[in-house]
């Protein structure tokens, strides 16, 4: 959100952050165990060099589809602005919690629209408090044996395997079966054949 020009705060803008240097912290976050620039320090900071140049900050706390914010105005004295609104968080429904999600707000939003810097700057702790989910250990199961692999047989136990395998009883033959004399033989004489082997030994030639 912003007026409809903006021609005489920008080049007021732009002159006061060539004199902004970085916020000295003066506050120690127990949460995080760091030092961070507080509003205090911020504001005292930049209000003479804003003043100079004709500028000035004004916050206020407000409603937007049904949620609590901080609208943070950039007001030039042309009566030119820019204004952003940053949504409130707070850890509990009470005065302390909402005075505390504020503070963090109006400082933020202060830095933000001015392009301000403070170096590591993180006081969060106060509106945001959030623990760090509880790592998980996972068990991992340890890797099966590895079997040794077998060795490969030699050539001739090789052979040796190989005729084991093939080789098998031959059927006895039924000696009331003739023996074929080279001729081809019909039909009902193979079937005639088989029949008197298997009535034999129960098994073909």
């Amino acid at each position: 959100m912003q007026s409809e020009s903006l021609n005489e705060l920008v080049p007021a803008l732009v002159k006061a952050q060539a004199e902004f240097t970085a916020i000295p912290k003066d506050s120690t976050n127990p949460f995080f165990k760091s030092n961070y620039a507080g509003l205090p320090v911020v504001v005292e900071k930049a209000s003479p060099i804003l003043s100079r140049h004709g500028l000035a900050i004004s916050q206020h706390i407000g409603n937007e589809d049904g949620l609590d914010v901080l609208t943070t105005y950039l007001l030039h004295s042309s009566g030119q602005f820019i204004a952003h609104s940053m949504r409130l968080h707070l850890t509990k429904d009470d005065s302390q919690g909402m005075g505390s999600a504020t503070t963090y707000a109006r400082r933020y939003s202060f830095m933000a629209v001015l392009g301000l810097v403070a170096d590591d700057d993180d006081d969060g702790n106060a509106s945001s408090k959030r623990q760090a989910p509880p790592q998980r250990s996972e068990k991992r199961e340890a890797p099966a044996p590895r079997l040794a692999p077998k060795e490969a047989p030699s050539g001739a136990e090789a052979v040796s395997q190989i005729k084991s395998q093939i080789k098998r009883p031959m059927p006895k033959r039924n000696p009331a079966i003739g023996k074929p004399e080279g001729k081809p033989m019909s039909v009902e004489q193979v079937a005639e054949t088989f029949s008197a082997q298997e009535a034999y030994d129960g098994s073909p030639f």
